[in-house]
């Protein structure tokens, strides 16, 4: 199942001078792109050209080939999402916004689960595109992998029947991968209270007003498939209620596990085309093969795996950093210059007065006696003089 990762299903073809080896190139990869600055990884695949059929998305410059064969890949989950339900407007109720419980409208969302297309062993996925499907499904197709694939490790490593003649299947497993990939798979509790129980919509409890509520697949915080509670009896209105205590390795299994699509022999093959042919191939917001009929899906794909680049903003925060750095550093040297020139005014306004002597009290009573004879008042006559 040796296989090789291209960036570009174009270089293959540029290795070659003949036309029939590029025709080979141009037909292998899932995903390839017209453009140079495609970021998305391609893959090739070791099958032939007539195992694709190669369709154009306007929209994005990419030139998208779905597989008829997936020899030579594997599948491996990758998110959960919710999908809001579109509802027909009516006089009674807001879109999308149909359903009474608790005291208020609430919306419907759809469950979910997304996946990608990698090469031998999940080494390296394609980035370019997603592919979802229901949680239900995923997890019903999935989980009936695994646990053939599991039963098939069980017979053949744990009883020791390798050498069995006859047992195919056992010849076709590697004891330590499979056991690696079952044990947290057949660790858990018996399949009556494990989450398994709950891949379809199930009745699960009534509340303490006598409600009845239901459990079914759920995304959790962090991307993670779970089991939920819900209000109707298709769990697509979730209450506030905690989710119940799964220990989820049979979830946890189909979600880290690799899928292979060789492997005919212990239903990998199977499970890689129920998967890949039911479920949504989204691009650039777009659903590949026409299926997407108003349900948004592929839109919700876009926009819970669209990132973010903060790079320019950064470099604006950085220009208007530097920017009050100077502002405030020349206000405050204006108040630094303020101060000292003010300082400096008023030493020189006062300079002069601070040179003249100050007047004693006796040039003031001077002053004052001077005063007076000049109006005319009698002084006192000098001594040994008599008055006539």
């Amino acid at each position: 199942m040796a296989m090789k990762l291209l960036s570009l299903a174009a270089c293959a073809a540029g290795a070659v001078a003949s036309s029939s080896a590029a025709a080979d190139a141009g037909a292998s990869a899932p995903l390839s792109s017209s453009s140079s600055s495609s970021t998305g990884r391609i893959l090739s695949s070791p099958a032939s050209s007539s195992a694709t059929r190669t369709l154009q998305d306007e929209g994005s410059g990419y030139t998208y080939s779905y597989l008829d064969d997936l020899t030579g890949y594997s599948l491996k989950y990758s998110s959960c999402l919710r999908v809001k339900i579109p509802q027909e407007n009516d006089d009674d109720a807001v879109d999308g916004n149909v359903n009474f419980y608790n005291g208020r409208y609430h919306a419907q969302y759809a469950v979910y689960a997304t996946f990608r297309v990698c090469g031998d062993g999940c080494d390296e996925c394609e980035t370019g595109a997603e592919y979802a499907s229901e949680a239900g499904e995923f997890l019903e197709t999935a989980l009936e992998h695994w646990e053939g694939y599991c039963g098939n490790c069980a017979a053949a490593c744990y009883r020791r029947r390798l050498e069995e003649e006859g047992d195919d299947d056992a010849a076709q497993l590697d004891c330590d991968a499979c056991s690696a990939q079952c044990a947290s798979y057949d660790g858990g509790s018996d399949d009556a209270a494990d989450e398994s129980a709950y891949v379809d919509c199930q009745e699960g409890f009534q509340d303490d007003d006598g409600l009845q509520l239901y459990y079914g697949p759920q995304c959790s915080d962090d991307g993670r498939l779970v089991v939920g509670v819900f209000y109707d009896d298709e769990c697509t209105i979730k209450t506030k209620h905690d989710s119940p205590s799964f220990d989820y390795r049979k979830f946890g299994t189909a979600a880290d596990g690799c899928v292979d699509c060789s492997d005919a022999d212990n239903g990998g093959a199977d499970a890689c085309e129920d998967m890949y042919g039911e479920a949504y191939h989204c691009l650039n917001g777009k659903d590949q093969t026409g299926r997407d009929d108003g349900t948004g899906v592929c839109s919700a794909v876009k926009k819970a795996f669209t990132v973010i680049d903060y790079g320019g903003v950064k470099k604006r925060r950085s220009g208007a950093d530097a920017f009050l750095k100077v502002f405030f550093g020349l206000l405050l040297l204006s108040a630094v210059g303020g101060f000292f020139f003010m300082t400096f005014t008023y030493y020189i306004r006062h300079r002069g007065e601070r040179g003249q002597p100050m007047l004693s009290s006796d040039d003031v009573h001077e002053d004052e006696d001077g005063a007076l004879g000049g109006q005319g008042q009698l002084s006192s006559p000098p001594a040994g003089a008599t008055l006539t």
